[in-house]
């Protein structure tokens, strides 16, 4: 015990104990210089907002600021023209780095295909305007013919031609409906 109180006293160990301790902090100073230039610290550019820009603009924008993009997703929207950008992600106005991807999200120029449902004999005006809004398709004209059955969806047309339930059609098609107007209307006309 007493050999070891003599070393921690001796000239030896604080000089092997000052090497250690400038090592130790040396290692941590470089290390942090090198993780502060490999990372950039405190130099960003602030995202501007680049949502309904359309992706040549958006384009020419992030590269004037030095950052890259990509387009993950596209969504059709009738409202906008096709390659506009509906959202981005970092956020606007986020703080972030050169070099860094910026995710966009665009309008596709092709609407998707949806299936035309089968209407006609099984369903109502009113369920089928619901029907055709649920796969996207649009309630185009109504053309009312003499029949037994008050509402009902007796025809389904696209262009002026019937239409065969399952055709796949672009979403938002208007599809015209021929639906009937009931016994009172064959009496009134038939008076007349």
């Amino acid at each position: 015990m007493s050999e070891l109180i003599s070393f921690l006293k001796s000239r030896i160990f604080f000089l092997n104990l000052g090497i250690a301790i400038f090592v130790v902090i040396a290692f941590f100073w470089g290390a942090s210089l090198f993780l502060s230039s490999y990372t950039r610290h405190g130099e960003f550019v602030t995202l501007p907002d680049l949502s309904r820009l359309n992706v040549t603009k958006a384009e020419d924008t992030l590269l004037s600021l030095k950052l890259n993009y990509r387009i993950i997703d596209s969504s059709y929207d009738e409202k906008l023209p096709p390659r506009t950008v509906l959202n981005q992600n970092p956020y606007p106005g986020a703080h972030v780095k050169n070099g860094r991807n910026i995710y966009l999200y665009i309008t596709s120029a092709v609407p998707p295909q949806v299936m035309v449902p089968d209407m006609a004999d099984k369903a109502s005006l009113r369920q089928a305007k619901r029907m055709l809004e649920s796969v996207g398709l649009k309630l185009g004209k109504i053309i009312n013919q003499n029949d037994q059955c008050s509402g009902c969806v007796l025809k389904q047309l696209y262009h002026d031609k019937p239409i065969v339930p399952g055709t796949m059609l672009p979403e938002g098609t208007a599809i015209d409906l021929v639906v009937g107007k009931g016994q009172d209307a064959l009496s009134e006309d038939s008076l007349q």
